[in-house]
């Protein structure tokens, strides 16, 4: 077995990174605050689906759900959209820029949530507030992933995932203080929509000062500006040697896939490419199909169910569970470059599929037996952190890792596109299976199933990518078509020949 390298500490790449990291703290805290919202009286009053003193209507209970199913979901289709659009931005204005637009269309969307008097407007700053997840989500990991060292860049990306459980957090930390001040008062969920305009004003400040990827200004023939940032990235004489060989390790790259010519999307397709475009897809399939988005979205919903009070379920679970986020996604971070994305994918796998199984069993069981509602919570703590230190950060790291650069943005935003695709589609069907004249604590068993066949995609076909640079990473999925071809001359398919190249174009 090879020595795993000992991750080193560069400081100006941590600050990066969690700088850019704030577009997850804004997706985190979308995330966060709508699961306290839903249940709050006014905000059920005004927009249908509450009378007065905060009931469901007798007879109306499809409507409710239809209408926190389509309030969830308007951000999650906006999201889609918005991975989409930056999937062809990130390589025209830049992944800087694009996380900029980001950081706006947040501080938008925010603003019409929080003054909305009617479903439309609401549906519309949910929309715009999703476009912008959508643009953070895809854009922020490949740019993380471009300036990170190899041997940390696990971590590095991981980074997103960090800040998104932190957003989750504040956001239930928040939204508690002013659900025990405003219970029951119109301001309580204006106050609690309109605070996430903060961190949508901290994210496009904080892009001022970011630099550009070196990766994109190589592919824009910025040489001399791609060097100076590596050499910032990378400070010291001890680093001058690992810089110039980046440097030069790049540039060929950039230089072979210029003989190639530009990415499009039938390449995104072909051969070398289609295997990894599959991958990525299906990681982030699986990665709604864990469940989270459910707890998240509908914990109060589901405490309700199993016995709590409303002090409980709207406060005191929230907290425990966000709280509970950060805290497993601190070992991932350690571990995702020390065991690898594959072991890590496969062990949280098994740990939340056998937790789902019990959070099944004792939900079932506290039905005659309150007390036993606490294994279901114990579990649904077990299955959190398994997702935190695994399937979290590993979904946002691989796909940010694997793609060429003339089809990186492409790449990464069809598997950004899967995860808000699905996370739309569990999200909207997920509260009609908890009803309970459909399926209730059986759906448990849906999400149980999911994991345990996640848990076999992997160990069959997801190879490891550890301490593998993003320019070799044809050697573990194979050579792209166009490359092989390009390549055939000097008979090399490693991109690291690219020098050859350079020298024929040249001449």
């Amino acid at each position: 077995m090879s020595e795993v390298k000992k991750p080193r500490i560069v400081a100006y790449q941590w600050l990066i990174a969690f700088a850019a990291g704030m577009g997850g703290l804004c997706f985190g805290y979308e995330i966060g605050v709508i699961g306290q919202v839903l249940p709050m009286a006014d905000f059920g009053y005004t927009f249908g689906y509450f009378d007065k003193d905060g009931n469901v209507p007798p007879g109306t209970e499809n409507s409710k759900s239809n209408l926190e199913a389509w309030i969830t979901t308007s951000f999650t289709i906006g999201c889609f959209f918005g991975a989409i659009f930056a999937s062809r931005l990130a390589d025209i204005l830049s992944r800087r820029w694009s996380i900029f637009v980001a950081g706006c269309l947040f501080f938008v969307g925010g603003i019409l949530q929080s003054t909305a008097t009617g479903l439309a407007q609401l549906i519309i700053g949910r929309v715009i507030s999703g476009v912008s997840i959508g643009f953070a989500s895809m854009t922020v990991p490949l740019y993380i992933s471009e300036i990170s060292a190899t041997d940390i860049r696990g971590a590095m990306i991981a980074v997103y995932q960090l800040m998104i459980t932190i957003g989750i957090f504040i956001a239930t930390a928040v939204n508690s203080g002013i659900i025990l001040s405003y219970k029951s008062q119109p301001i309580e969920w204006k106050l609690a929509l309109g605070i996430q305009v903060v961190p949508g004003v901290i994210l496009t400040l904080l892009v001022l000062l970011l630099p550009f990827s070196p990766r994109w200004l190589m592919m824009r023939d910025r040489e001399a500006e791609a060097l100076a940032v590596l050499k910032k990235l990378n400070p010291g004489d001890d680093y001058e040697a690992k810089v110039n060989s980046e440097y030069q390790h790049i540039k060929d790259s950039v230089v072979l896939e210029r003989k190639i010519g530009e990415g499009t999307w039938a390449e995104v397709f072909g051969k070398g490419i289609r295997n990894r475009v599959l991958i990525g897809f299906l990681l982030q399939f699986f990665q709604q199909w864990t469940g989270i988005n459910i707890i998240l979205y509908y914990g109060p919903t589901i405490f309700q169910g199993v016995g709590f009070s409303d002090d409980q379920r709207s406060i005191a679970l929230p907290l425990a569970n966000a709280a509970i986020n950060i805290i497993g996604t601190l070992p991932g971070m350690y571990w995702i470059d020390k065991y690898g994305r594959r072991t890590l994918l496969f062990w949280g796998a098994i740990v939340m599929g056998v937790s789902h199984s019990l959070v099944c069993l004792f939900f079932g069981l506290s039905l005659s037996n309150p007390s036993l509602g606490w294994g279901a919570i114990i579990f649904v703590y077990v299955f959190i952190l398994g997702f935190s230190s695994t399937w979290g950060p590993i979904a946002w790291v691989y796909q940010s890792e694997i793609f060429p650069l003339r089809v990186r943005a492409r790449g990464t935003g069809i598997a950004t596109m899967s995860n808000w695709g699905w996370n739309a589609i569990v999200g909207n069907t997920a509260i009609r299976f908890f009803d309970k004249n459909v399926l209730y604590f059986y759906s448990y068993i849906i999400y149980a199933a999911a994991c345990f066949i996640m848990a076999v995609y992997v160990w069959f076909f997801v190879p490891e990518t550890m301490h593998k640079s993003i320019e070799d990473m044809d050697e573990i999925f194979g050579a792209p078509e166009k490359v092989a071809e390009a390549t055939e001359e000097t008979g090399e398919l490693n991109v690291s020949k690219a020098a050859e190249v350079n020298t024929e174009i040249k001449d």
